[in-house]
């Protein structure tokens, strides 16, 4: 058992056995997915969870949906000599002049189900090849006000200034833009072991109490107190104690252990290994949605996760470090998403109410570079749900007509992805959408 105290840090693959999996539709040892029958789209749920993944470090999506026809293959052929992806027995056809690598493990079975929507080409006017200003910049959404984010604006709007702690939560160590709202912020919470109250707030060896010490941060926030130190300090008890007292925690204060349904990439039993050594992938994104999947099965209200699995920064030996994070960031969510089918709470079966939403600050460069790429612009973004409508949405760049720099144009501006989420998944009026957002965006038809 995980206890509370321990559950809040912070407040504020061979080829052989990838080709086997994708042949048998997820059939065999590692999935619990069915085959690649398309299946419809299932309404949008009345308690809807978005799952984020932000991809960091610029991934290459060119060679994880490399084209396959057209002027496009012939660039991508001149430009990607020695990286490319150009093998068919290594891609699975999309359609419309556009693959998927198989590397990407299980995202051909989800796609063949229909329930991938793939965004390539998208991107930003003025597009800056930072990693931190563009990362701001996805994060942001909208210009003003200053020092907020997209989802932490959501925040400020949708949460209850006085509870709703729990609403929305990062599994990550840090709070990055995106999650800052002018008035509320999400909770992070990289690990659900690991916190320990104050030692002042112990008498003997007893847990605190609990409703006392909330009542007592409730008066400190309502007293009348110029100093701004005062008044944050008091919001962030009076929050960490409405967290500590969510029913999710049980009687007992602690929130029930819960073993996965599914190997995930890094657990011994997971099926794909490395592409190099036959080792086991790296289990970062697997242990951050193994915790998410834990604190949805316990009933926490949260109504947004965000994740990360970084590493894809790659200037450098990307023919060997592209393949094995494809592995485990296609691995990963198709264990998660096999893994919630299993999960039942009061709000409904898990699998039909979580939606994952992946992005990256940019994209690489078209032409290789010294056994890598180089920064790029537009990037490729994708969403897997019950309730996705699959497909390709915006268009597949030209590749035959880059910009000054050798960079792809977007296709698809990244608000109109954001307004697409906020409207349709989690319920914003249009006028509300358009304001967190700072001007009306075109809303995509994958929802």
């Amino acid at each position: 058992m995980t206890t509370r105290r321990e559950f809040i840090q912070t407040v504020g693959a061979t080829g052989a056995a990838l080709a086997g999996l994708s042949a048998c539709g997820g059939g065999g040892k590692g999935s619990s997915g069915g085959g690649g029958t398309t299946q419809p789209p299932i309404p949008i749920p009345s308690a809807p969870i978005l799952v984020i993944v932000n991809i960091d470090g610029g991934y290459d999506w060119l060679n994880v949906m490399p084209p396959n026809a057209g002027t496009n293959l012939s660039v991508y052929q001149t430009k990607r000599a020695t990286l490319g992806i150009t093998d068919t027995s290594l891609l699975t056809d999309l359609g419309n002049g556009a693959a998927l690598n198989n590397d990407f493990t299980g995202m051909d079975i989800l796609n063949a189900q229909g329930r991938v929507a793939w965004i390539p080409g998208i991107g930003m006017p003025n597009p800056n090849l930072s990693h931190f200003t563009a990362q701001d910049l996805w994060g942001q959404g909208a210009a003003t006000p200053a020092g907020t984010g997209w989802l932490g604006r959501f925040a400020d709007a949708a949460f209850s200034p006085a509870g709703d702690v729990l609403r929305g939560l990062t599994v990550t160590s840090d709070l990055i833009l995106m999650l800052k709202g002018a008035s509320r912020s999400f909770v992070s919470i990289p690990s659900a072991g690991g916190y320990v109250f104050p030692a002042y707030l112990f008498s003997g060896t007893a847990l605190p109490d609990a409703a006392l010490l909330e009542t007592g941060w409730g008066s400190a926030l309502g007293a009348a107190s110029p100093d701004a130190g005062y008044q944050a300090a008091a919001q962030a008890g009076k929050l960490f104690f409405d967290a500590q007292n969510n029913a999710a925690f049980g009687a007992g204060g602690s929130i029930a252990a819960r073993t996965p349904t599914v190997p995930y990439p890094g657990d011994a039993a997971y099926p794909i290994k490395r592409a190099d050594n036959g080792g086991n992938l790296t289990g970062s994104l697997s242990r951050q949605f193994k915790l998410i999947a834990q604190m949805i099965a316990a009933g926490l209200p949260a109504q947004i996760y965000f994740s990360r699995l970084g590493g894809w920064d790659t200037h450098s030996n990307q023919a060997v470090d592209h393949p094995n994070l494809q592995r485990a960031l296609g691995g990963s969510i198709k264990a998660f998403y096999d893994d919630l089918a299993t999960i039942t709470t009061a709000t409904g079966v898990a699998q039909d109410r979580v939606m994952i939403l992946a992005y990256s600050e940019f994209g690489r460069r078209v032409q290789e570079n010294n056994g890598g790429t180089d920064h790029g612009t537009a990037g490729l973004s994708f969403c897997v749900g019950k309730a996705v409508k699959g497909g390709m949405y915006g268009g597949y760049p030209d590749l035959s007509n880059l910009d000054g720099n050798g960079n792809m144009k977007f296709t698809t501006d990244f608000r109109s992805f954001y307004a697409t989420v906020l409207d349709r998944w989690l319920g914003q009026p249009t006028a509300t959408t358009n304001t967190l957002l700072g001007s009306n965006y075109a809303r995509l038809a994958f929802l």
